[in-house]
């Protein structure tokens, strides 16, 4: 659906024509006003928080100076791309995990023989007991 958006000197969205589409197509006829394609997210009362993009005439946030569904895609990007560093650190750290465990193994495989072994109960050098 298309609307007619007033824009002032700093692309501030200050009026708004939505319906009929007709009566949008010629209200941007009117100085200041561009016909746009409406973006579902777009609200009325939030027309304060929006501007239209001179590149390409979309809807975008100010805040961002994308559409919604770019923005989505950024925060999917982003958040795949950190679920990949947090994974990628886990398994390195689950790989530190394994070699400790394996070295701790070793470790003990040498020393079970040594105390395993009985050991003369004196004290002396000589056998006896002091």
């Amino acid at each position: 659906m298309k609307i007619a958006v007033q824009l002032d000197d700093d692309r501030n969205i200050t009026g708004i024509y939505g319906s009929p589409e007709s009566g949008a197509e010629k209200q941007s006829k009117i100085d200041g006003w561009i016909l746009v394609d409406s973006d579902p997210a777009f609200s009325i009362d939030e027309m304060y928080k929006w501007t239209v993009r001179e590149s390409d005439g979309l809807l975008v946030h100010i805040s961002t100076g994308m559409t919604p569904d770019e923005e989505k895609t950024q925060a999917d990007a982003l958040l795949g791309k950190n679920v990949g560093t947090a994974l990628a650190a886990a398994q390195g750290a689950d790989k530190k995990a394994d070699n400790a465990v394996a070295g701790l193994a070793q470790f003990g495989k040498l020393v079970a023989p040594l105390l395993a072994t009985p050991q003369p109960s004196s004290n002396t050098d000589d056998g006896g007991t002091k």
